[in-house]
């Protein structure tokens, strides 16, 4: 009886696939490292006692014929979907850190390859896991992009829980309607106070009976050399950073920590500030860098929130030649040490989209590079000079640390930090004005709450005790 090959191979996969669930399951204790060992070994030979008991010929079995090739790739295929579907469906019922609620895992976002433009190199883009940091390479060669330009593995909860944060403050619509119906003059800025989702829910349920706080956050237009309408989005105060850190935490986001610490060598990682990147439109990406001489240890870290479907590729980077990426929903985009970068032209307005990124800011702080961690201007906390410096420097080795110990979701916050008015007779409801780029708020930063005093911090103590979630 003939049969045609893709039948055969079909019954080959099936007869592969039963013999592997029907394997006796290893012993507990066997380690990673010597069941590859033992599956190195003995994959050739399950893959070829399939082909034969499904009926074909001995030399079909041979591990360069096309038949045995083929069928091996189907079968390996076939099992890592089957792994998937149960890692997806087990990710579906896992809750976030602390508040008991359970996060949808995030929907993939196909990355449309037929939007790529031949005028820009393109990057190898497989999936990673939670936390895996790869140095970015090109797709051509394999070749490494830059020493500092880095892919790291999302943790499955961490985009939903970021966008369910912004929706339910009310920050996701200011971003997806301000640029159409209010959008800035290049160089403006202006000011929102919000409350946090999490403790209106903690007051709700009665675990918490604390005054409700405002935190404030910021949105400025960079300057026309953008060619752009891109808003940034920042938080304002110590209050939002914290806030924003505890969002972080349960999303996940020590995987990457720790992903990031260990794949560039860093004694510690602290998370500097936390904010969004939204545009519609953008006729040339400003290609630039977020960091330089800072011997390697500070870093933006990009994660893509929302983008339009029919949107294209998202980010530049820039080795010896521009290349272009989508942030898609498996990995975000590591930037540090000198790495060029810049958004990927785009022209949203047709239909009303809105690209939003979150631009997560990260440093491992030493006496070396604290002056130039302290001068970034990029977003308006912390703010610039001293008293930013020696902010930053009670920030050093919160929430990641080679020695262990450290992490968001046990964070016990800052070292011990108070400021003063630096003038007299400040005013507080002189310290959201849109037209003078923060700088009364500098000067009147205790009047203007930029930083939280010690008796409400409560440096040394766990972040969930003090916040109540």
């Amino acid at each position: 009886m003939k049969h045609s090959k893709a039948s055969i191979l079909s019954v080959a996969l099936i007869a592969g696939l039963a013999t592997v669930n029907a394997a006796e399951p290893l012993e507990r204790d066997f380690k990673y490292k010597d069941a590859l060992k033992y599956y190195h070994t003995e994959t050739a030979a399950l893959l070829k006692q399939s082909l034969l008991s499904a009926g074909f010929a001995i030399d079909e079995t041979n591990e360069v014929d096309d038949i045995y090739l083929d069928f091996a790739s189907r079968a390996l295929n076939a099992e890592k979907e089957r792994i998937e579907r149960i890692r997806d469906a087990l990710v579906s019922q896992t809750c976030s850190e602390g508040d008991g609620q359970c996060t949808p895992p995030a929907a993939k976002k196909k990355i449309d390859k037929s939007k790529y433009s031949p005028g820009f190199g393109h990057f190898l883009t497989h999936d990673l896991e939670p936390g895996q940091a790869e140095l970015m390479r090109w797709e051509h060669d394999g070749s490494i992009v830059q020493d500092y330009a880095v892919r790291v593995g999302l943790p499955p909860d961490l985009v939903p829980t970021i966008k369910t944060y912004v929706k339910d403050m009310g920050l996701l619509d200011i971003m997806t309607n301000m640029l159409y119906d209010d959008p800035l003059s290049p160089g403006d800025a202006k000011w929102f106070t919000f409350q946090s989702p999490y403790q209106k829910q903690s007051l709700a349920e009665g675990s918490s009976t604390d005054e409700l706080r405002n935190f404030t956050w910021n949105v400025e237009r960079p300057d026309k050399k953008w060619k752009s309408d891109m808003h940034w989005f920042n938080t304002a105060d110590e209050l939002s950073h914290e806030e924003g850190l505890r969002v972080l935490a349960k999303g996940g986001f020590d995987q990457v920590l720790a992903g990031i610490g260990e794949k560039m060598g860093l004694d510690s990682l602290n998370i500097d500030s936390f904010g969004f990147v939204a545009v519609t439109n953008c006729d040339r990406g400003f290609i630039h860098t977020d960091w330089e001489d800072v011997d390697g240890r500070a870093f933006n870290f990009l994660v893509g929130i929302e983008s339009p479907d029919q949107g294209g590729p998202e980010l530049i980077v820039e080795g010896d030649f521009k290349g272009e990426i989508y942030y898609g929903s498996n990995a975000g985009i590591l930037v540090g040490d000198g790495t060029r970068h810049g958004t990927r032209e785009c022209d949203h307005r047709a239909y009303r989209g809105v690209r939003i990124a979150c631009s997560i800011y990260l440093s491992d702080v030493t006496e070396d590079n604290l002056e130039t961690l302290a001068g970034d201007t990029t977003s308006i906390f912390p703010p610039t000079g001293k008293t930013a410096a020696d902010w930053v420097w009670t920030q050093g080795g919160r929430h990641w640390s080679k020695k262990g110990g450290r992490s968001l979701v046990d964070d016990v916050g800052r070292k011990p930090f108070n400021v003063e008015d630096e003038m007299e007779g400040c005013k507080k409801h002189l310290c959201i004005r849109d037209d003078d780029e923060g700088r009364y708020r500098n000067s009147c930063m205790k009047t203007c709450n930029v930083f939280m005093n010690d008796e409400d911090y409560k440096p040394g103590t766990e972040r969930r005790e003090v916040y109540g979630y």
